[in-house]
């Protein structure tokens, strides 16, 4: 099997990123009677749905650049408690009756629109020292991660639920760079109500233009797994400039050479007999491999 391609998989709650990595590879395993290399490009929590893209073989070298895309969610706050978490799984820390109006929700999203700085969630991935946030979190160490730099493109109420004018729940529709974490954003937008609050909802709508509309649930992935495959060129060709070179040049790529090019494109994908073989990093006008395909 030489294939290299995507899967657009529906996440359901319950299962880690991780699982579904897992359970795609075996799918495709048996489906080619041969081992395949499968990983995510981008993690949903456990408690989260919606988009998740699995590289299949060599589309796995992809991962840095498509984890640096936008993506799209719509996460639920819901008032009254705030949690470890800072979603529906943690143990609670805070509990207030305190509600917002939905004015007053309106006036504070100014706040989180642009570049905002966030602490990410202790419950999570990144790694201190080489541990997991979430290990050390559950052995109850005492550290902190160091806030960071995350852009919100767009943010605004697509739904809520209130009771005698005070919002009990409310739903966000979120457009965001990469590494934002959605539950620390709805967290922060319950500390500045002054209420307590914890995201207790969350599916992720898009990455770049692969929506839910693109994705196939587990079940319908192992009925027909090369059916709704999402091809390399396809993708890459809607973020990036894709070029021809001399044979020269392409030698030159092949041996990990750079070269110089006319464009001032930041990456280049270079194409041959309808395949892209390598993506190209501009490094002061001389271009190099940074990806092989081939």
């Amino acid at each position: 099997m030489n294939s290299n391609f995507l899967v657009a998989i529906n996440k359901p709650t319950g299962l880690t990123s991780s699982d579904v990595v897992i359970k795609v590879r075996k799918i495709l395993s048996l489906y080619y009677n041969e081992k395949v290399k499968t990983g995510h490009m981008g993690t949903l929590d456990p408690g989260a749905s919606g988009v998740l893209l699995i590289g299949v073989n060599k589309a796995n070298r992809l991962f840095d650049l498509l984890l640096n895309k936008n993506k799209t969610y719509v996460g639920r706050l819901t008032f009254g408690k705030s949690t470890d978490s800072q979603d529906s799984f943690g143990k609670v820390i805070s509990v207030s009756d305190k509600k917002p109006t939905i004015d007053e929700i309106q006036n504070v999203l100014d706040k989180f629109r642009g570049k905002i700085s966030q602490i990410p969630p202790k419950y999570s991935a990144l790694k201190i020292n080489g541990q997991k946030g979430y290990d050390l979190a559950r052995q109850n160490k005492d550290f902190e991660f160091s806030a960071r730099n995350v852009f919100i493109f767009d943010l605004k109420i697509v739904r809520y639920e209130e009771i005698n004018g005070h919002v009990k729940t409310v739903d966000f529709f979120i457009n965001c760079s990469s590494g934002t974490y959605i539950r620390t954003l709805l967290y922060d937008i319950a500390k500045a109500l002054d209420c307590e609050g914890y995201m207790s909802y969350l599916i992720r709508d898009s990455i770049m233009d692969i929506t839910l509309n693109d994705c196939v649930t587990i079940d319908e992935f192992s009925l027909n797994p090369v059916k709704n495959i999402i091809n390399i060129e396809d993708l890459i060709k809607k973020f990036m400039n894709v070029i021809e070179v001399s044979e020269k040049q392409y030698t030159l790529i092949s041996n990990g050479v750079g070269i110089k090019l006319s464009y001032k494109d930041k990456n280049l994908a270079v194409i041959r007999e309808g395949k892209i073989d390598f993506i190209l990093e501009n490094k002061n006008g001389i271009y190099k491999s940074i990806i092989n395909l081939q």
